[in-house]
């Protein structure tokens, strides 16, 4: 009897070496979707915040463009929840997020997300009326409560971002994503695509939808805006390849045989063409042509949104069960949910512009 027990005893141990074994798989719990949520709520945030510049901080250079920046930060902040929900697959799972794992509230990056979308999208969209209110309809009595929303409003836009990066830094077993700069990281980079995807409509608005002419020391001022947050990202990322190849004592060997497969992407076309060049564009005289500006600014959408998926898609790549780094393959599905993503954006800004009646420049005092 005790030598059944103890081959059954070992059979279940062999099942359960099977089955991990079996688990192992080549696709990652998080794909283009995430990334796409991570790039758009960094434009969000960061319109957001550019927007209060001038409703909170009086920066009259950004006066014409303040309420257009607050329109982009509502609107990409209502299209990027939906890669949460693509990525479920199931749509009904989104309700357990309400419902369970509250306990847990305090060491759970995904929790304190939930409560700050919700809060930050209802005080976009406050700040968004009031601040139409007070600059269209003239009504100057809601000027104290437009600065109050404002402030709010950049606490949980600052939050956004931080909730965000905690999210990828506190992934411990994955050496490249698990570093303390990463809430500066994502910061440093959602300004960089936030003002490159503020110069690109801009441009676009004033071409397609008005007459209304700009002058030229605004999108050099935008320029400069980006070169600014574009270096600070370089020396943020040099800090943190710095500390993870050469002072890591523990994992730099598998960090250095991924930077040999990745480092011409990462520092080469992420570092050198994304960030260098609208740096060198935005503090030269360059940033006085608007091609250069709009350069700029495509590259540094361009450059955060890789950013973005070299945290969720390479950065997943470390091998912990398996002996070699892992390969991804973007889902046809998921790339058809993005490009859908990207249409809703498209519609709910012209829906905007049409409910605005195209009037969104802030002309006069």
């Amino acid at each position: 009897m005790k030598n059944y027990y103890g081959k059954a005893k070992e059979f279940d141990m062999d099942l359960s070496v099977i089955h991990s074994l079996v688990s192992i798989t080549p696709e990652r719990p998080w794909g283009l979707n995430i990334a796409n949520y991570l790039f758009l709520t960094g434009i969000s945030a960061a319109n957001f915040i550019f927007a209060n510049f001038y409703f909170i901080f009086k920066q009259e250079k950004l006066k014409n463009i303040a309420f257009l920046a607050l329109i982009i930060s509502f609107i990409f902040l209502m299209v990027a929840p939906l890669n949460l929900i693509d990525d479920l697959s199931q749509p009904g799972r989104m309700i357990n997020v309400f419902l369970y794992g509250w306990e847990n509230f305090f060491t759970s990056p995904m929790k304190w997300g939930v409560l700050l979308l919700i809060s930050f999208f209802i005080v976009t969209f406050f700040e968004l009326y009031l601040a139409y209110q007070v600059l269209f309809k003239n009504q100057s009595k809601k000027q104290k409560m437009l600065f109050y929303f404002g402030i709010l409003g950049l606490i949980l836009a600052f939050g956004i971002e931080f909730y965000t990066a905690y999210l990828i830094a506190i992934l411990s077993s994955f050496v490249f994503l698990h570093t303390p700069l990463m809430p500066l990281l994502f910061l440093a980079s959602a300004f960089v695509s936030g003002i490159g995807m503020l110069i690109l409509i801009t441009q676009l608005y004033l071409k397609f939808f008005t007459d209304e002419k700009l002058n030229i020391s605004l999108f050099s001022t935008l320029a400069k805006f980006l070169a600014f947050f574009a270096m600070l990202d370089i020396i943020l990322r040099i800090f943190w390849f710095s500390f993870l190849l050469v002072f890591n004592t523990d994992d730099k060997f598998v960090a250095q045989i991924f930077f040999q497969k990745e480092g011409f992407f990462i520092v080469f076309i992420d570092m050198g063409l994304c960030l260098l060049l609208p740096l060198i564009i935005g503090f030269s005289k360059l940033n006085q042509k608007l091609p250069f500006v709009i350069l700029a600014g495509c590259l540094g959408v361009l450059g955060s949104l890789m950013f973005r998926y070299t945290l969720v898609i390479k950065g997943q790549s470390f091998p912990k069960t398996t002996p070699s780094f892992l390969e991804y393959h973007i889902d046809f599905s998921n790339l058809i949910g993005i490009i859908c993503n990207y249409g809703l954006l498209i519609a709910l800004f012209c829906l905007a512009l049409a409910f605005f009646n195209k009037n969104i420049l802030i002309k006069g005092k």
